[in-house]
Formats: C-alpha cells, sequence, structure tokens
C-alpha cells in the first residue's frame, strides 16, 4: 500500500485560503492565528497519558492555515496522521492511516474541500461523497464506540478548531463509512483558565489557545461518561 499524502485535490482550495487572509477569516481565537509566536514552524513530543507515544510537526502560516504531520501509538496500533486546515479552522484535507498489531491497516482520505472521503480497509476500498456545510472530524479507528475520535493530538487539535467556528460538527467515522452531525458540547469541554477538554472515546486531551497539552492524564469522568454517548443530530450521510 502506498502511504504517501495525497493532497493535489485540494490544491485550488489551499491557494484560495491562503489568499483570503485574516481579515475575511472568523472572529473566534481559535479561527485566526495573527500572533507572531505562534506562526512558523513546531514540534512537539508527547510520552505520558492515554497516548505512550506521539510526535507532532506543526507548521502554522500568518493567515492562522496551517499543516500537521503526525505518529501515535494508541494501545497496540500505530497511527500516522496529516492534516490540512484552513484560516477558519475547518478540516481542508486528511491522510489517517491506523496499523494494527495483527498488521491490519485502515486508511481514510478526507478531501472536506471537495465533500469526499475515501476509505480503505479489510472490507474494501472506495470513495464516497458527504456533505461539507458543516465542519468535518474525522473517527472510527479506535475502540468499539461508534464515532469516537483519536485520542492523538493531531485528531484532538483538528477537532477543537472545528468546534470553534460551528455548534454542530460532522463526525466522519472511517469503519462506518458514514458521518453524524454532532453538537460541539460532546466533543469539548470548557475548562478554567482557557483551558478545553477533547473528548476521544474514553480518553479526553487538554488543550489551550496555542496546542495540545496533554493526552489524557487527568481523565474528568463527567467528561468521560459523555464521551460514551454521543447525541448525533442526524445521519449526514447522502
Amino acid at each position: 500500500m502506498k502511504t504517501q499524502h495525497i493532497s493535489a485535490l485540494v490544491l485550488s482550495a489551499l491557494v484560495a485560503s491562503l489568499s483570503a487572509g485574516c481579515g475575511n477569516a472568523a472572529s473566534s481565537r481559535e479561527a485566526c492565528v495573527e500572533a507572531p509566536a505562534l506562526a512558523g514552524d513546531h514540534v512537539y513530543v508527547f510520552s505520558q497519558g492515554s497516548v505512550p507515544h506521539a510526535r507532532v510537526e506543526r507548521t502554522v502560516r500568518s493567515d492562522g492555515s496551517e499543516t500537521l504531520s503526525g505518529v501515535s501509538q494508541v494501545a497496540a496500533m500505530k497511527v500516522m496522521e496529516y492534516a490540512e486546515l484552513g484560516p477558519d479552522g475547518r478540516l481542508v484535507y486528511a491522510d489517517v492511516i491506523a496499523t494494527g498489531a495483527n498488521g491490519e491497516t485502515r486508511r481514510l482520505i478526507a478531501d472536506a474541500a471537495h465533500g469526499a472521503f475515501y476509505v480503505q480497509d479489510e472490507q474494501g476500498a472506495g470513495w464516497k461523497r458527504m456533505a461539507k456545510d458543516t465542519p468535518w472530524v474525522y473517527a472510527g479507528f479506535a475502540g468499539n464506540t461508534s464515532f469516537a475520535t483519536l485520542p492523538t493530538p493531531v485528531s484532538a487539535w483538528v477537532t477543537l478548531r472545528a468546534t470553534s467556528t460551528s455548534s454542530d460538527v460532522r463526525v466522519l467515522d472511517a469503519t462506518l463509512r458514514e458521518g453524524q452531525i454532532v453538537p460541539q458540547d460532546q466533543l469539548v469541554a470548557e475548562g478554567e483558565g482557557g483551558e478545553r477538554f477533547v473528548i476521544a472515546g474514553d480518553s479526553v486531551l487538554t488543550a489551550n489557545d496555542d496546542f495540545v497539552m496533554a493526552l489524557g492524564e487527568d481523565t474528568v469522568e463527567p467528561l468521560r461518561i459523555a464521551s460514551v454517548s454521543l447525541r448525533p443530530r442526524r445521519v449526514a450521510q447522502r
């Protein structure tokens, strides 16, 4: 299987988003990064929490758009993620490959800019269409809970930025090959002092305005209960 990231499909969308600039972005703090300290290249390494090891390379542009490449170990599964976010915080494109201890692999390509996604796993491979009226979040790789996002820093940041721009997000489950609209408070909860808790299955990750800070060291029980009882608004697959 080829594992390179395929981003040619969204080149035109990226050019348009880069030319828009901060002046046309939403007013949310997460929607447009204007602080010079955040623009540039960053590397994050995590070695504690629900994910035993994760490394993320992140490039933030002055208009708030960004790219993220991450490798995480989730239990016995290795997860490789690549994501592109627009200035408004919406997912533009993602390429996620999860490989289990038995060698089975599931790959998701989410071309959110064009409303299409591709899944390849033991069940087969193929493209499907999905509405793009709300921000996309990807899920369906770890655990037995449907529409549970990955407990990785890249997935958590994609989720946090999506929920910062819309009260509803479209969660794409790679296993079920369908999406559901989920209210933001089912995925992210406000903490104190600018902290936010991102719910990923039975794990809770901590983040702030800059990036993910912790991978589930302090799981909050009320959030754990909420994470296993998502209440989608409606089936979103078309």
